[in-house]
């Protein structure tokens, strides 16, 4: 664990060096295309004094050019593009031994292509514990294209059926909004098996809210699919499609867990808030939405391979990384990876100040309040970061903002191509950024001349998940490398955490609050009441990723024929 800002960068690329020169082939991974490309070019004058060739792989490059940048002593790249490599070298892997393969492969004068990999022998993380534990529970599925028009008939008729059925009293959605389900952990409906593929590339797991069929809504589903044929006379089936269009209806939610973006859509990775191209919703859900938003359905998908990730980082001999937050999840790290986690000390002592945080009753009277604390700062010339938990959450924000005169930029999902050049920015005297979780995550913001002796960077927290590791990551945007900043956390009682048993009773207790908005309860309360969801939320996460595991390891076992075990 190396705080936000001591140097990740540069020590990543030393312990790849280190190994590089002892002939060891070394993948460097980070979160996006840009921070590889970006590392690559800062490292390239280190790796050429000590004679090494370094290698950049990216989501637009060729299979040749996967090929020289792996056959490189060091690649940096990110761990979905290896991991979909390998999964590639897998299925296209000759068993030795195979004489028959090989003949085939002979008389029909197309050899088998050298593979993309040289092998896993070495990899270092950046965001390690991103890698390693939020994306521990999507597995990664690759697949073909399978152009049959039959599922997509089956998608327009259940999409139809939905619109004629009405929560409440045909079903019971448990919860009124999706985008809680994948911040807080909460506990995946049926759908959560339709996890996300891609032809190349592309995971994600859909943590809705569970869908209860009620008496009503199961004799009206089976009146409406009486004069259809087929399938639809299978109540598994009809319940099956036509809940997952209920989802795609009334929990998945624009600008919360995808974008519209030039007539596609883009998912939205639930813990960086950045758009997560190539992912895609499998088992009819992607196809629905896109018919629920009016776009073209894009064609079915067959899966071909799978893995996961605590199984595929299992393969390398030596695996290493680095993070901000890991201390956290350290026996978690121990139990999957066996791998200790080492703390390092600040450089220079930390002269951040943490604000007391506040309670509000209401989301409007929390955007009300960060307005004018937003006012306040920019008058004295201090920059301001303001973390959002949602694109839809980051433009309500921008408008108020707007509204109130206030000069801003914002970053999310939407502004990816100009993520480096924002938080780059957000350091200037007098600034104000809207960003959404950790978009922005791994650059540097650097105090513009001046921002030091104002106070430096103020970071206001508005997320309302559990995740504490999340919470830590934005406050450590500021008081870098012994620099002054300061940060606070505002939440408000009308998020999902707060419905239903005790958050539900806290929330009427603390109806009482002063001319803001503030809840009158006790801060103490209000934080207790916080970490045990968190300490909840996360004991469910970790276990939904030992069954992930567990479901991975028994694919692996049907699939003991194949090279992918080898």
């Amino acid at each position: 664990e190396m705080a936000t800002g001591e140097g990740k960068t540069l020590s990543a690329g030393l312990a790849a060096a280190v190994a590089a020169l002892a002939g060891v082939p070394v993948h460097v991974m980070t979160a996006n295309d840009y921070l590889a490309a970006r590392d690559a070019a800062l490292l390239a004058p280190l790796y050429g004094r000590l004679g090494l060739r370094v290698g950049v792989v990216t989501g637009a490059s060729t299979p040749d050019e996967r090929r020289a940048a792996y056959a490189c002593d060091i690649t940096h790249v990110t761990a979905r593009e290896v991991a979909f490599d390998y999964l590639r070298d897998s299925l296209a892997a000759v068993a030795p031994g195979d004489e028959l393969a090989q003949r085939a492969l002979s008389l029909a004068g197309a050899p088998p292509a050298p593979p993309l990999l040289r092998g896993l022998c070495m990899a270092v993380l950046d965001e390690a514990d991103s890698l390693l534990i939020d994306e521990a529970t999507l597995p990664l599925i690759l697949s073909e294209v399978n152009n049959a028009a039959q599922p997509r008939a089956a998608c327009f008729q259940a999409l139809a059926l939905a619109r004629q059925l009405q929560p409440g009293r045909d079903v019971r959605l448990a919860g009124a909004k999706a985008g809680a389900a994948a911040n807080s952990g909460t506990a995946a409906s049926s759908a959560a098996s339709r996890v996300a593929s891609g032809v190349t590339s592309g995971v994600t797991s859909i943590a809705a809210q569970r869908i209860e069929w009620l008496a009503a809504g199961t004799q009206r589903l089976e009146a409406l699919c009486a004069g259809l044929d087929g399938a639809w006379h299978n109540r598994r089936h009809r319940h099956d499609l036509v809940g997952a269009a209920l989802e795609a209806l009334h929990l998945l939610q624009r600008d919360h867990h995808y974008l519209v973006r030039d007539g596609r859509i883009e998912l939205l990775d639930a813990q960086t808030g950045r758009a997560a191209p190539g992912r895609v919703w499998s088992r009819g859900l992607q196809t629905l939405v896109e018919l629920k938003e009016g776009c073209t359905p894009s064609p079915a998908t067959t899966p071909r391979a799978q893995i996961s990730y605590p199984r595929f980082f299992a393969r390398y001999l030596r695996l290493c990384g680095m993070s901000g937050t890991l201390a956290e999840c350290a026996p978690e790290l121990r139990a999957l990876y066996r791998r200790p986690v080492v703390v390092i000390a600040l450089r220079r002592a930390s002269m951040r100040t943490r604000w007391a945080d506040r309670w509000f009753m209401t989301a409007a009277h929390r955007h009300a309040a960060v307005v004018q604390r937003a006012i306040a700062l920019h008058r004295q010339g201090r920059p301001v970061l303001i973390g959002t938990d949602s694109v839809a959450d980051s433009e309500l924000l921008s408008q108020r903002l707007a509204a109130a005169g206030v000069a801003h930029r914002v970053l999310n999902a939407r502004h990816d191509a100009a993520e480096a050049d924002i938080v780059a920015q957000a350091g200037q005297r007098g600034a104000v950024t809207v960003a959404t979780q950790m978009a922005g995550r791994g650059t540097d913001i650097v105090l513009g001349p001046g921002v030091a002796g104002l106070g430096g960077l103020h970071v206001l927290g508005c997320q309302d998940g559990t995740n504490s590791r999340l919470q830590r990551q934005l406050i450590g945007r500021c008081g870098r490398q012994g620099d002054p900043g300061s940060a606070e956390v505002w939440r408000h009682l009308e998020a999902p955490c707060w419905s239903g048993g005790l958050g539900s009773g806290l929330r009427r207790i603390g109806r009482k609050t002063d001319e803001l908005g503030v809840s009158g309860l006790p801060g103490a309360l209000l934080r207790a009441w916080m970490a045990w969801l968190g300490k909840r939320d996360e004991r469910r996460n970790a276990r939904q990723r030992r069954q992930l595991l567990e479901l991975d390891r028994q694919w692996q076992s049907r699939l003991n024929f194949s090279t992918l075990n080898t």
